[in-house]
């Protein structure tokens, strides 16, 4: 098993409305994919919804314009360190021409970060959401780790933050 990622990107994206959309291919000006992927995050208690290739994270922080993000590339699905994080989840996301989008929700220009084409399993993970709900600023950050994947599989809550039940 592989310990260590072949690749890793530290940036910071923006976080506008609780939320920050994660694609890598935009959808189309009438799609309702944005609309679609929150009321999946809702549904499902998952607070990471997903519609047409578009995957919408949910916070408990309002915005946060300098949001740290880790994106790690692995070879095979990376080890398990859920206990370090407050939320995790796993879903699929394509990556067909190697760019990989952060879109504050709202209207913000996207933020495009390079990253090997492909068919992907991404673990999104977060934390700092008790500080942040406790009134602490910037204390929040996330990872997506990407790995290849062979078929399509539904989107698993790996381990939820139990905060979300005081905010619904």
């Amino acid at each position: 098993m592989m310990t260590s990622p072949n690749s890793t990107i530290d940036v910071v994206v923006e976080i506008d409305h609780g939320q920050v959309y994660v694609y890598g291919v935009a959808p189309a000006p009438e799609s309702e994919a944005r609309l679609t992927a929150l009321d999946d995050a809702h549904q499902t208690r998952r607070f990471v919804g997903v519609a047409d290739g578009l995957v919408d994270v949910l916070t408990p922080v309002q915005w946060n314009l300098d949001a740290p993000m880790r994106i790690e590339v692995w070879e095979t699905e990376p080890p398990d360190d859920d206990a370090n994080w407050d939320q995790v989840v796993d879903v699929d996301l394509d990556v067909p021409d190697g760019r990989l989008y952060f879109e504050a929700s709202g209207g913000w220009n996207p933020l495009a970060f390079e990253v090997p084409s492909g068919r992907y399993r991404a673990r999104v993970s977060s934390r700092g959401y008790t500080e942040s709900r406790e009134g602490a600023v910037g204390l929040d950050s996330y990872r997506f780790r990407l790995w290849p994947r062979a078929q399509e599989a539904a989107p698993q809550l790996r381990k939820a933050w139990p905060g979300w039940d005081s905010m619904i």
